[in-house]
Parts: C-alpha cells; sequence; structure tokens
C-alpha cells in the first residue's frame, strides 16, 4: 500500500511538473484552431522548411500542442489586392479560420513600375483607393464571420529604401494601418524591422548588396525569421517563450 502511495504522489507531482510546463496561449490566440494565411508569393513561398508560414506554424504547434493549430497557406505567387478578394471566399472563409493574416501591397505598387513606368503609375498596378477599399472589404467579411484578423503591413520593395518603388508603398502601408485601427484589429510592421536592419547593415559595412531578401523582394531565409518572429511577436509570443521550443523547431526544418 505504502509503494502504491509512493507512485501515486509520484505520478501526482510529475502531472503537476508537466502542467506547469504547459505553455498558455497569449489573448488573441485563445480558442483559435485554424490560422488561414493570406498573400501573395512571399506567403506562398513562405511554407518551405524555414519560410515565415513555416516558422508560425511549426512555433504554434510546439508552443501549443494541446490547442491543435492549423495552419492554411492561402498565398498564391503574382496576386494583388484585386485577385485576393476575388477568391476570398473560397480560399479563406470557405476555411473557417479562427484566424485570418493577411498580406498584400507588395504587388499592387510593384506592378505599377513594370513595362517603363518609372513613376509607378503602370496599368498592372493597383491605385491606392481600390487598394484600400479592397482589403477593407476582406477584413470586414473576415470579422463579420467571427474571425480574428492581423493585417501585415508590405515588406520592401527592394532593399533600396528610398526608391521609387518602397516611397510610393508608404501611402499603402499607412493605409493598412488605418484599416486596422479603423477595425480594432491588429497590425504588423514589417517596415520597422526590415528597415532598421537593412539601413544598419549598409551604415556599418557599406555593403549594397540584399540582406533580407534573394531578389529585393522574396525572403532568404534570415528574412522569413524576421517576418515570423515579428509576427509571433506582435501575437504575444515572448522571445523567452520561442527560446523555448526554438531546437524543436530547428530540427523541425532538417
Amino acid at each position: 500500500m505504502k509503494r502504491l502511495s509512493k507512485a501515486l504522489a509520484a505520478l501526482s507531482l510529475l502531472a503537476c511538473g508537466i502542467a506547469a510546463q504547459a505553455q498558455t496561449p497569449p489573448k488573441i490566440l485563445e480558442n483559435v484552431h485554424r490560422v488561414v494565411m493570406l498573400g501573395d508569393s512571399i506567403t506562398q513561398f513562405g511554407d518551405g522548411p524555414g519560410g515565415y508560414v513555416w516558422l508560425v506554424r511549426h512555433y504554434l504547434n510546439d508552443l501549443y500542442p494541446s490547442q491543435n493549430i492549423e495552419v492554411v497557406n492561402a498565398g498564391i505567387s503574382g496576386n494583388k489586392s484585386t485577385d485576393m478578394i476575388a477568391r476570398f471566399q473560397k480560399d479563406v472563409l470557405d476555411k473557417k479560420p479562427d484566424l485570418v493574416t493577411i498580406s498584400v501591397g507588395v504587388n499592387d505598387v510593384w506592378h505599377g513600375f513594370y513595362d517603363n513606368h518609372p513613376m509607378g503609375d503602370g496599368p498592372k498596378g493597383i491605385p491606392l483607393d481600390a487598394y484600400t477599399k479592397n482589403v477593407d472589404d476582406m477584413v470586414t467579411r473576415a470579422l463579420a464571420t467571427g474571425a480574428k484578423v492581423v493585417v501585415l503591413s508590405a515588406t520592401v520593395i527592394y532593399e533600396n529604401l528610398d526608391g521609387n518603388e518602397n516611397k510610393k508603398a508608404k501611402a499603402y502601408n499607412a493605409a493598412l494601418k488605418d484599416i486596422a485601427k479603423k477595425h480594432n484589429c491588429l497590425f504588423v510592421d514589417y517596415q520597422k524591422p526590415f528597415r532598421a536592419l537593412i539601413e544598419t547593415y549598409r551604415k556599418d559595412t557599406g555593403a549594397r548588396d540584399n540582406l533580407l531578401t534573394g531578389d529585393g523582394v522574396h525572403m532568404n531565409p534570415t528574412g522569413n525569421k524576421v517576418m515570423a518572429y515579428t509576427l509571433l511577436q506582435a501575437l504575444g509570443i515572448t522571445p523567452e517563450d520561442r527560446a523555448k521550443v526554438q531546437d524543436k523547431v530547428a530540427k523541425e526544418s532538417n
């Protein structure tokens, strides 16, 4: 009987230890079991090992295993806001998400520079007013289903921060911030970390090559980490919590 009592006591202590180690999700992730991440090629390509979508998925699952969070990649290369709103019902709302991240804007601006339009006023771009309406409509429709929405700012368009592409993108990112504020949604500012890192790199080294992207737009491994970690931190996941499973995530990428 004494042995049984000791065994039960040991099991009780073990259970308490496991409970103490369990991670409590931040408020925005409470009752979230499916996340749909909408975007363009940056999001689509972010699903490979080490990509920002892949990293978000693995960190959420390793931190909160009992919550069974599914992360659905809804990125399609070349998409602009006009493309995303056209497929929003099928690729986002029909998936019954509890949380939606919206990443849109790079192509809306960038494609306006195609075919020798150095000021970005070409017909393949999306004007700011139409872009704003498209994004606002997507946020409104997602919220109407009861889903939580996280609006992601656009990342850089080439790593020349003073280039015309990035100058024009400022108004589009400002519109995203205004939309998020209007709907009381979380806004994740990628411009701040990207600019800080690129500016420091170029100033301190004199280099003019790309630091966070492979081609000026699409993420390299470092850029993907910046995107993932910035989003996780905005969701309320601290670096200390992330560090608890960082080695596990690294192993999963091999």
